[in-house]
């Protein structure tokens, strides 16, 4: 079964891939190296977004309050760097308010009772909220040559953004491959009442899921930042839709226990390569948005009409 699973996800894969490649092949300079390596460093927030989000949905979750969290926790290390404290104190700080946030969604997920898409919603909310208060509805700007290395840099030829991207996505996927909490995240996504039943303390693991989410959209929000050189309030809102997109297209499944972050991380180098085709046609970003919308819609609505098929055919035996 989990064979036929990979099968799937490969095909979706491949055929995004395909379609990327007869796109690109209309598009001069799509395929030079200059252009792929810059289109897997902008992928890179995405990407680490992604590592968060794919364990939330693995357990029936949603995640929406990535936005709003890479924004606030990119601003908070922002404002502590230009009064002049520590660039890596800096950078934990904002870590650190994307962290208290996931566990926030956690707990009034898992103690309190309240439905994730509301809990999310509001929380992403409020994160936006407040950067827009912290900044007064502004950018800011002038960060250390040393944080923009970190967004902007190149160690070997390869972006050192690059690196940072694979870094989360080895950890992430080591984490739910080789350990006993990855092994109980997809047990509380196929069958959270079989769970407790042996036990375990499924509040436990909802804390912890959307405290990693929360870490890692702020952790995204910092390398944004290094990389623009500045903070708006509102910078990432486009990021929930395409984090989404990408695990949609990495075959994480919507319904809960299912999905794998190495592949959430070539659906968001599909989405990025997507999103970079399109600039080079010259589309508007608001038409792009329309365009990953409607893939969401189109795999999501596949992938629940093939589990339903297979569960009136178990029905039928």
């Amino acid at each position: 079964m989990e064979r036929i699973k990979q099968h799937k996800n490969i095909i979706w894969i491949g055929a995004a891939i395909v379609a990327l490649i007869i796109a690109g092949s209309f598009i001069p300079y799509f395929y030079t190296l200059d252009n792929l390596l810059n289109v897997v460093r902008q992928s890179s927030v995405v990407a680490i977004c992604a590592v968060g989000v794919t364990m939330v949905i693995i357990i029936l979750g949603i995640d929406l309050s990535v936005g709003g969290i890479v924004s606030f926790g990119a601003m908070v290390c922002g404002i502590l760097m230009l009064a002049g404290n520590n660039i890596v104190l800096c950078m934990l700080a904002g870590m650190a308010v994307g962290l208290a946030f996931g566990l926030f969604n956690g707990f009034m997920v898992a103690k309190i009772g309240v439905p994730p898409f509301i809990t999310t919603l509001v929380v992403g909310q409020v994160a936006a909220g407040l950067a827009l208060v912290l900044s007064n509805g502004g950018s800011i700007g002038g960060f250390p040559d040393s944080y923009g290395f970190i967004g902007n840099g190149t160690f070997l030829g390869v972006p050192v953004s690059n690196y940072i991207m694979a870094a989360f996505v080895i950890v992430g996927s080591l984490f739910m491959a080789k350990t006993k909490m990855g092994s109980q995240i997809y047990a509380l996504g196929g069958n959270e009442t079989v769970v407790r039943q042996e036990g375990i303390n499924t509040n436990k693991i909802k804390i912890i899921v959307y405290g990693i989410s929360g870490f890692c959209a702020a952790c995204g929000g910092i390398l944004l930042s290094a990389q623009l050189d500045t903070v708006h309030p509102i910078q990432g809102e486009p990021y929930l839709l395409d984090t989404i997109a990408a695990c949609v297209i990495g075959g994480v499944s919507m319904m809960g226990g299912e999905g794998k972050i190495y592949l959430a991380l070539v659906g968001a180098l599909v989405i990025g390569l997507v999103r970079n085709a399109l600039n080079m046609l010259g589309m508007h970003p608001f038409y792009q948005n329309i365009i990953i919308g409607a893939i969401i819609i189109v795999v999501v609505a596949i992938s629940v009409w093939n589990k339903n098929k297979k569960i009136k055919e178990s029905k039928t035996f």
